[in-house]
């Protein structure tokens, strides 16, 4: 099977997971909502596929286009309205896709490799956050002269040769990094292993570090 041919079958197995009705249950944040007590003109699939299709305009000119071009739909909804239905999503939903999408991938592709081993790679790096008080009591903040800035610390599990996320993390931003790597070698091994060679950047070495990857 050839990199399209994976691409294609891994688009239909997304669209697998996002149209099962348990996938709805699961990951929305209350019973009634999605339903015709809910009384959103959005559908449940329809936020899930809006927010993967990465907006890069302005919100409500991505709102038209999506629903104009994509869903074949006239109907206008409002970034505000969009921005009251996601509330309504829970944000692990994305997390199990990504597992799911990348279990199928592993299981069913004959993936690259690097001389036998799946190469991967570990880095970390802090991310500015909307400024709210909210996201600096949760994730901390870096403080100047005339204000606290919301901050948080991520770390991703990269595979290398495929171009696949296989994990990430986002926490506080006074999380050290070999910490987060730590949580997503345990993902790691939770998903499976293929003979993997795990590459990191020189602040990432320490004895209690190395004893914990001899350990897994």
């Amino acid at each position: 099977m050839g990199k399209i041919n994976n691409f294609k079958e891994g688009i239909k197995e997304s669209n697998h997971v996002i149209n099962d009705i348990m996938f709805l249950y699961k990951f929305r944040l209350k019973e009634t909502y999605f339903t015709r007590m809910g009384g959103s003109k959005l559908k449940f699939t329809d936020i899930i596929l809006f927010i993967l299709n990465f907006v890069k305009k302005s919100l409500q000119i991505e709102l038209d286009d999506f629903f104009n071009k994509v869903q074949k739909s006239d109907v206008t909804i409002t970034k505000q309205a969009f921005s009251q239905a996601r509330r309504k999503v829970s944000p692990k939903a994305f997390i199990y896709l990504l597992e799911e999408v990348n279990k199928w991938f592993y299981k069913n592709t004959p993936f690259n490799t690097y001389r036998g081993y799946r190469l991967l790679a570990i880095d970390g790096t802090v991310i500015q956050l909307h400024n709210s008080a909210e996201l600096r009591e949760k994730f901390g903040y870096i403080e100047n002269q005339n204000a606290k800035v919301a901050r948080a610390q991520a770390s991703a599990l990269y595979d290398i040769e495929n171009d696949m996320i296989i994990a990430s993390k986002i926490d506080n931003y006074r999380t050290g990094e070999r910490e987060l790597a730590e949580n997503l070698i345990i993902k790691m091994c939770e998903y499976g292993t293929y003979n993997d060679l795990l590459l990191f950047d020189r602040g990432y070495p320490s004895r209690d570090f190395i004893n914990f990857l001899e350990g897994k």
